[in-house]
């Protein structure tokens, strides 16, 4: 069986479909917000079966929670929020905040373990410390693989158990490469699948967002996603 596991997907409704087959598919969250195909991306999800937890964004936007958000994108959080809560319908917000926050699903004998940035809490950036990688450990005791994201940098951890973050789908570090691991055989490989992020673009500037940030969206899926570990901004 392969296990395609994802995180941090954005709304990248191009991003997502660049992604490869897979028998199942896990997501660590952070479904919706930055990007302009929140509800097709969730009903792909959906149409996949997918083991989901609830990320950040998708609590700020199901539950309108004011999380703090990256200062590369502080236009682009508060508009897009409040652009998705009216795009979804209630049906699709009723889903998303039904994700739990964390998750446990077996495949093929392993155990893993699904939270989007750290075991309690939503936003915190992973550097990730050995005390990090003891505690995110601890939280899943029975777990043999655990899976995080937030962070959109790729990575893999040996605690107890393998911790690993596949990277950013919706908004990764390599532009027009989204990220994505593979569980096969209880072996995990990480891969980017080529995207053109003009797609992406062009659909968010038909949102009615500001000048300021259509910016900062351009700059992040041009460029490349900056992912800080400390310097946030609270969304208003």
């Amino acid at each position: 069986m392969r296990v395609m596991i994802i995180a941090d997907l954005h709304a990248n409704l191009a991003a997502l479909r660049a992604l490869p087959d897979a028998d199942a598919v896990i997501c660590a969250g952070d479904i919706v917000g930055f990007g302009p195909d929140c509800g097709a991306v969730i009903e792909m999800l959906q149409a996949r079966d997918a083991a989901c937890v609830r990320g950040d964004e998708d609590d700020a936007i199901a539950r309108t929670v004011a999380h703090p958000a990256p200062l590369s994108l502080a236009n682009a959080t508060d508009e897009i929020r409040r652009r998705t809560e009216t795009l979804l319908t209630a049906k699709q917000l009723r889903w998303l905040k039904s994700l739990p926050p964390e998750l446990e699903v077996s495949f093929d004998g392993v155990r893993i373990g699904i939270t989007h940035a750290y075991p309690g809490d939503y936003t915190r950036y992973i550097k990730p410390t050995e005390d990090e990688i003891s505690r995110i450990g601890r939280a899943f005791p029975h777990c043999d693989l655990v899976v995080v994201g937030h962070t959109h940098r790729q990575g893999s951890w040996q605690g107890r158990c393998r911790i690993i973050n596949p990277g950013s789908v919706g908004l990764p570090q390599r532009a027009g490469y989204a990220s994505y691991a593979m569980l096969e055989k209880s072996e995990v490989t990480f891969g980017q699948a080529r995207y053109d992020p003009r797609e992406t673009l062009e659909a968010l500037s038909q949102l009615g967002l500001s000048e300021e940030a259509l910016a900062e969206c351009n700059r992040e899926l041009t460029m490349g996603s900056s992912r800080p570990y400390d310097r946030l901004a609270h969304a208003r």
